[in-house]
């Protein structure tokens, strides 16, 4: 039987860390290499909270689809410092998991995704 939104989301959240906005925002600041990813549709991202300033906008689907090859250059690095953001957390979460299991090393979810971001004063574009 496959497992429930909730149950792979609860899956992700105990196999990654999560970090908050303002951990984020001051790894931002000190990692100009860091790269933020926004998993969700872009119509998704404009209809709602907008995205993290620089952030790679990659959903979740293609992330889980896509072969290493047709990934985009910014993940050519396995041990690049990666943050995942989406809405709120569970999308981020999974996203974040999916590149975990892709062999990726330095990767974290941003804990209340970018509505935590923007509650804690951080501003995003649409």
């Amino acid at each position: 039987m496959e497992k429930s939104f909730s149950e792979r989301v609860a899956e992700a959240k105990a196999e990654v860390p999560a970090i908050s906005p303002q951990a984020a925002r001051e790894r931002k600041e000190q990692d100009p290499n860091i790269l933020f990813i926004d998993p969700r549709n872009a119509a998704d991202i404009s209809a709602s909270t907008g995205i993290i300033p620089d952030a790679l906008n990659l959903p979740l689907g293609r992330l889980n689809e896509s072969a290493d090859a047709d990934l985009p250059g910014e993940l050519a690095s396995r041990s690049r410092p990666i943050v995942t953001a989406c809405q709120a957390g569970p999308m981020g979460a999974l996203a974040a998991h999916a590149l975990k299991k892709r062999g990726f090393t330095n990767v974290c979810f941003m804990d209340g995704g970018t509505q935590g971001w923007l509650n804690a004063g951080y501003p995003t574009r649409k």
